[in-house]
């Protein structure tokens, strides 16, 4: 049994970010799907007096869409390329969207945009994965992983502002550094500014990729819930960054929902059951009990589905259920969702009186 849940969370940089390119992927697939919908019925007034037009059209459209594809493919080949130096080919192989079944244009354009999305959130990620390998002399890595050209510097200074190069503009202080390195006035100056700039690059590298990281936490959170079959309020990317709170629950809990307020200072969340109300009262009820209890029985699955996706859930404190009264929290507060219409007794009585 179970009452108010804290967790620490542990999240794999590199597991969770391909784990969230796949997510990604996949939703550009759907959206692609999505926009030839409704195309379609924008276009089925006058299709008929179109129609021999369109299919002239077609044909074209979908040897243009071969091409496309084609490219597509071969360019998450080359970055294939790098996740093999890495280990982690068979995890990109897992994220990469299925060919469609039908080769419709259609088809092949939501392909192709899950293709282009999914290559466009790997370069990100593998790059600045293999520039943080380079301290450890794997240049093979370099040259596979950083086409991008930095500043004009001196040749070591260059290389290693090439490993920032994918991420943005060189930051101001790291630029100037390469500027000192240019004009220092013995080699062993040269050598000490170069080793402040080395540092600055490793850090800037670690720091983009654990807030990449963080953001991509968020979208595993909520693809994860979502599967499991919950309704979720939309999550903020930030939400392991800045910190906040989300409310999730499955279709006929009624009044009952799951808060999850996320600590991003202290790493961790809290999970707890809470009630939505009209009015706060002190009132407990026997239902409050078999909510938590629920709550608990649902929980093991949420970590290992979590885990699954390179987040891990370390509990650190857990009360049990009715040890806490179940918090109340006035129902104008919370997000509503969407068989809420029939939440409430007191909902279906404010109806009638209208």
């Amino acid at each position: 049994m179970s009452g108010p849940t804290t967790a620490f969370i542990i999240a794999d940089p590199v597991s969770v970010l391909l784990t969230a390119a796949g997510i990604r992927a996949a939703n550009a697939v759907q959206a692609g799907y999505a926009q030839s919908a409704a195309l379609r019925a924008g276009h089925e007034a006058d299709r008929e007096a179109r129609r021999a037009a369109q299919t002239a059209a077609g044909e074209q459209g979908l040897a243009a869409m071969r091409q496309a594809a084609q490219a597509a493919e071969s360019e998450l080949a080359q970055i294939t390329l790098l996740a093999e130096r890495l280990g982690v080919a068979e995890q990109i192989q897992a994220t990469r969207p299925p060919p469609p079944a039908s080769e419709d244009e259609t088809a092949l354009a939501a392909y192709v945009r899950g293709l282009q999305t999914l290559s466009g959130e790997l370069k990100s990620v593998l790059y600045t994965e293999a520039a943080r390998h380079m301290d450890a002399g794997d240049d093979a890595l370099f040259e596979l992983a950083l086409p991008v050209a930095a500043p004009a510097a001196p040749a070591t200074a260059q290389r290693l502002l090439t490993r920032i190069a994918h991420l943005g503009p060189v930051p101001e202080d790291m630029a100037g550094l390469a500027l000192e390195i240019a004009g220092a006035a013995s080699l062993e100056r040269a050598e000490l500014l170069t080793t402040e700039l080395r540092k600055r690059v490793q850090t800037r590298l670690e720091t983009e990729q654990n807030r990449q990281a963080r953001e991509a936490t968020a979208l595993v959170l909520e693809q994860s819930l979502k599967d499991l079959g919950y309704q979720v309020e939309a999550i903020a990317a930030t939400l392991f960054v800045e910190g906040g709170v989300v409310h999730f629950r499955r279709q006929g809990w009624g009044d009952y929902r799951v808060r999850l307020r996320v600590d991003a200072r202290a790493g961790s969340a809290n999970f707890n059951v809470i009630r939505a109300v009209d009015e706060q009262s002190n009132e407990r009820s026997v239902l409050d009990h078999i909510a938590e209890d629920r709550w608990c029985s649902e929980f093991p699955a949420l970590q290992q589905a979590l885990a699954a996706r390179g987040v891990a859930l370390n509990v650190t404190r857990r009360l049990a259920a009715g040890e806490l009264p179940v918090q109340q929290v006035r129902r104008d507060k919370l997000p509503r969702f969407a068989d809420e219409e029939a939440a409430t007794p007191a909902a279906k009585m404010r109806a009638r009186e209208h």
